[in-house]
């Protein structure tokens, strides 16, 4: 990814007891502090892990004190919990009194970025993985700024027609959460290569048995977001495997797939074009190191990174009698064999 701004080219390429604060691995002691805010679970695969790899790697040979602090807002989704998450988070902040604080993903501008910003003697603050448009948190101000995350829905679509050129009608399913919801009005905003018959999103796994029976006979292919909140009604306070939702979809459905999704391959998808969370994590904390060397936060225009990543699953190409061809196979940066 490369950040354009004035001449300057920076390459970037349980509940409470549960919450890891992740309190600190220091990189260095120079007196420059930052503080990383998750959204989400420190352990979350294809996402939270792989954003703070790429802000780590953004720091290397640059002495500063890191501390991490994860609001646990993809289990607890209660709007009370996000709320004293954002709290826990502000008192945080106010402990440590960092120069820089990246702000990862939608909840943590919401319930902490937005109400901190324009406290008297605030940090600098770098966002990213943004959904929302940037007035629904009030960006951008004198300082803030960071890396928004758009879900590359057309090109992911595309992909799939020059797997199977004979998909016209999708439908696209997810769960529900704010992240789903802001990626539904995106999506509905673009033009996009086929006709979508609708967007469902199941709240459980009767419900999503029941949206794939009722589509597979009115579509060519299923599209997929996330997955992460869909409960288990046999077994109440659970949450469904993303890998199992998708093996009910591929024996169920028995049509090609597309994801718009970092573990979408793994997951059993057929193809998708995933925005890179480890991108978005170098990208943010390429900003926030730029800003501790003395560059204005002015310097950095607000865009989405922009390299994605190809990702393909040949089993489950072979379980829909697929041929993949070897030129696409070649350019994927994922391949399930």
């Amino acid at each position: 990814m490369k950040i354009k701004s004035m001449g300057i080219h920076w390459i970037a390429t349980l509940w409470m007891a549960s919450i890891c604060m992740g309190l600190g691995t220091a990189v260095g002691e120079e007196g420059k502090k930052v503080l990383v805010v998750h959204s989400y679970h420190e352990t979350q695969q294809g996402h939270v892990v792989e954003m703070t790899q790429g802000i780590r790697e953004a720091f290397i040979g640059f002495g500063v004190n890191m501390k991490f602090f994860h609001m646990d807002t993809k289990r607890g989704t209660d709007p009370a919990w996000k709320k004293e998450a954002g709290k826990m988070a502000t008192r945080e902040m106010l402990a440590f009194q960092p120069h820089v604080v990246i702000a990862m993903d939608d909840n943590a501008q919401a319930f902490f970025v937005k109400p901190n910003m324009s406290r008297k003697n605030a940090p600098f603050f770098v966002f990213g993985g943004v959904n929302a448009t940037l007035s629904d948190y009030g960006f951008p101000t004198k300082n803030v700024t960071g890396v928004l995350e758009r879900p590359n829905i057309k090109e992911s679509i595309e992909l799939l027609q020059k797997i199977v050129p004979t998909v016209k009608r999708m439908v696209i399913l997810s769960d529900k959460s704010r992240t789903t919801d802001l990626f539904v009005k995106y999506s509905k905003t673009l033009d996009l290569p086929v006709e979508i018959l609708g967007y469902e999103q199941p709240r459980t796994m009767t419900e999503w048995q029941s949206v794939v029976a009722e589509y597979r006979d009115k579509v060519d292919a299923f599209g997929v977001y996330l997955l992460r909140t869909i409960d288990d009604d046999s077994n109440p306070g659970h949450q469904v495997p993303e890998a199992e939702l998708i093996e009910f979809l591929n024996t169920h459905g028995n049509l090609p797939t597309v994801g718009f999704f970092d573990t979408a391959a793994t997951s059993g998808i057929l193809c998708g074009i995933s925005v890179s969370m480890k991108e978005q994590g170098y990208a943010a904390g390429h900003m926030a190191r730029a800003i501790l060397e003395g560059h204005k936060i002015t310097d950095f225009k607000i865009q989405p990174t922009s390299k994605g990543r190809i990702l393909l699953n040949l089993k489950t190409a072979e379980k829909l009698e697929i041929e993949m061809d070897w030129n696409i196979i070649s350019k994927a940066d994922e391949v399930v064999k």
